[in-house]
C-alpha cells in the first residue's frame, strides 16, 4: 500500500481502502479504479493523502487482470447500489415527515456526473440492472442519470447537469403521498384513482418548495415532467414553450426508463421499440429537438452490441443511420439486416 497526495494520483490507480468523505459517508469503495474525473473530485475534497495499491501489492487485489470494461462495470455497480440506499433513505424521510437532507444527494449527483462522462457503456449497463422490486428508487436513479446524459448531449454546462440530476432524483418524490394501494395496483386505475395519481407532480412540488433547499428550475422540472407540448399532459395541461426545459428532458428520460422496466401491470418493451415510441411522440407530445438529440445519442450505445431477434437469431449491430437512429443494420448469421427496409424482423433484446 502507498499513500499519495491527490496531485500525484494517476488514472488507473486502484484504491487500497474505502474512501470516506468528511461527513462519514462512503465516497469511493476499496478496489475502485481511479479516473481523471474521480481524481478531480478527490482534489476538490482537499484530502491530504489517499491510499492506493502499489505495484508490489497487485497480487492482493482480487482479479488483477480485469479489463477496463470490467473495472468500470464494478465501479458503476458500487455507485449505483450506494445511490439506491441514499434515495431509499430520502423517500423514507419524506414519508415520515422529516426535513430533506441533501448532503448525500449532492454527493450522489456528483458521482452521476462522473459516470456519464467516464463510462461510455452506461446505457447498456442501466438496461441490464432493471428491478421490479423497489421500482421507484431504481427509476429515480435511472431517470436522473438519463436526464443528465441528455443534458450532456445538449452540451449543457455542468451546473445545469447537476440541476437536471436533482430533477431526475426528485421527479417522483410526490408518489410518497399517493396511497400504496393506488401506486402498486396491478390493474388499470379507475377514474378516481387516476385523478389522485395525476396529482403526484403537485405533491412533489409542494414537498420540495416546503424544504426550500433546491432551485426553482428543479421544482418546475419536477412539477412539469408529465406535461406534453400538445397540452395532453398533467397536472396543468401546459403547452409548448410554457413547459420548463427540465420538464421536457425528464419527460423523455422518464418514458424511456419506464417502458424499459418490468412493472406489475405490464412487461418491459424492447429498447428500439421504446425508441420508436419516443420518435413517434416527438411529432405531437414530446419536444422534437430533445427527442432527436436523445435518439441520436442513445443509438450510438447500440453499435457493436449483440442483440436477439424475434426469429431467434443473435446478431450484432454494425451501423446506425444518423437520421434514422431507430433503424440499425444488424449482421446475423452472415446476413446484413437493414431495419430501415425490413419490417418482419425486430430486435427483442440487447444481450451485450
Amino acid at each position: 500500500m502507498a499513500y499519495l497526495k491527490a496531485e500525484d494520483l494517476k488514472p488507473g490507480m486502484v484504491l487500497k481502502s474505502d474512501f470516506i468523505n468528511e461527513r462519514g459517508s462512503l465516497f469511493l469503495a476499496e478496489g475502485t479504479a481511479l479516473t481523471t474525473h474521480l481524481i478531480e473530485r478527490i482534489k476538490e475534497l482537499k484530502v491530504p493523502y489517499v491510499s492506493v495499491v502499489k505495484d508490489s501489492d497487485a497480487k492482493e487485489v482480487p482479479h488483477p487482470h480485469k479489463t477496463t470494461y470490467e473495472i468500470k462495470t464494478e465501479n458503476f455497480l458500487k455507485a449505483y447500489n450506494n445511490s439506491n440506499r441514499v434515495i431509499r433513505e430520502l423517500f423514507e424521510s419524506v414519508q415520515s415527515g422529516r426535513r430533506l437532507d441533501l448532503d448525500d444527494i449532492r454527493e450522489t449527483v456528483g458521482i452521476f456526473i462522473e459516470l456519464i462522462h467516464d463510462d461510455e457503456n452506461i446505457v447498456p449497463k442501466l438496461q441490464r440492472i432493471h428491478m421490479s422490486d423497489e421500482y421507484t428508487y431504481y427509476h429515480s436513479i435511472n431517470v436522473s442519470l438519463m436526464s443528465m446524459l441528455i443534458g450532456k448531449w445538449l452540451k449543457m454546462p455542468v451546473r445545469e447537469l447537476r440541476k437536471l440530476g436533482y430533477t431526475g432524483v426528485f421527479h417522483d418524490i410526490g408518489k410518497c403521498k399517493v396511497p400504496p394501494e393506488i401506486l402498486n395496483k396491478p390493474d388499470n386505475l379507475n377514474e378516481k384513482e387516476w385523478s389522485i395519481m395525476k396529482q403526484h407532480p403537485v405533491y412533489g412540488y409542494n414537498i420540495l418548495k416546503k424544504n426550500n433547499v433546491l432551485s426553482k428550475d428543479v421544482l418546475l422540472g419536477a412539477l412539469m415532467h408529465h406535461e406534453r407540448k400538445d397540452g395532453s399532459g398533467y397536472p396543468l395541461g401546459l403547452k409548448g414553450n410554457t413547459i420548463h426545459t427540465y420538464g421536457k428532458i425528464v419527460a423523455v428520460a422518464d418514458i424511456f426508463d419506464a417502458m424499459m422496466s418490468d412493472r406489475v401491470y405490464r412487461k418491459k418493451r424492447p429498447p428500439l421499440q421504446v425508441a420508436e415510441y419516443i420518435e413517434d411522440r416527438s411529432f405531437d407530445s414530446l419536444d422534437p429537438y430533445i427527442s432527436r438529440v436523445f435518439l441520436q445519442g442513445i443509438s450510438q450505445f447500440y453499435v457493436g452490441n449483440m442483440v436477439r431477434l424475434n426469429d431467434g437469431r443473435v446478431g450484432k449491430v454494425v451501423y446506425i443511420y444518423p437520421h434514422q437512429p431507430t433503424k440499425p443494420v444488424v449482421l446475423a448469421e452472415g446476413e446484413f439486416l437493414d431495419f430501415s427496409k425490413k419490417s418482419d424482423v425486430t430486435i427483442v433484446e440487447i444481450i451485450g
